[in-house]
């Protein structure tokens, strides 16, 4: 009983560190977009994406070099993917009484999103099937691999950098920007702190509750 209310309490009071790291992170980058003038589009698409998506990065990296589980990181992100695609628009709609997005908008980051599923399971795939020691339940990803998830990132950050290329931005409002990008970095730091406490609860609640930690 006590691994389990520590293991609890841990992961309470982690969520609660990325929580307010995460904050700090998005009024940083906000307002470092207004410094450089991007537009709301590409703020939200990749400037916000990196921080909200960097809990995810933390996790899988820490996962597989402090504690060797690649499976929990993996699952953590998949699982995000899963919730932020579904759950979050549905409960922004229902306590939103005005909620819009422009079609172009949501038909360009679905189909990026669709792709982007497609080529995360091609990638695992072709780790499992043509790389020496892969199995079907065992995929081995190696630096020859990875280029085709960032190569197909680097078009999506190109096809925004291209709407962005004709937006003329309004006069820069008076910003410190070397502030907020310390505040940025720290800001990250704790991210990376909350996550380390996260994914030590996980680990525990799979040692206490015996699960695989993939799944």
């Amino acid at each position: 009983m006590v691994g389990l209310l520590g293991s609890l309490a841990l992961a309470v009071v982690a969520v609660l560190v990325i929580w307010k790291g995460s904050g700090y992170f998005e009024g940083a980058a906000q307002q470092l977009s207004k410094y450089y003038g991007l537009p709301v589009a590409v703020h939200g698409a990749i400037v916000v994406v990196v921080g909200s998506s960097f809990p995810e990065i933390s996790s899988i990296v820490i996962s597989t070099v402090v504690h060797g589980e690649f499976a929990l990181g993996v699952g953590a992100i998949v699982g995000s993917a899963i919730f932020n695609i579904l759950v979050i628009p549905a409960v922004s709609a229902l306590t939103s009484e005005d909620l819009s997005a422009t079609r172009t908008l949501v038909h360009k980051d679905a189909q990026f999103y669709a792709i982007s599923i497609l080529i995360l399971f091609l990638t695992f795939a072709l780790g499992a099937t043509y790389v020496p020691g892969g199995t079907n339940t065992a995929a081995i990803l190696t630096p020859q691999l990875t280029i085709l998830p960032l190569a197909t990132y680097a078009v999506y950050i190109f096809l925004h950098q291209q709407d962005a290329a004709d937006y003329v931005a309004d006069t820069p409002p008076d910003i410190r920007p070397l502030r907020q990008w310390g505040t940025l970095a720290v800001a990250l730091l704790v991210i990376a702190v909350g996550v380390e406490g996260l994914v030590r609860a996980a680990l525990s609640f799979g040692d206490i509750f015996d699960t695989p930690s993939g799944g």
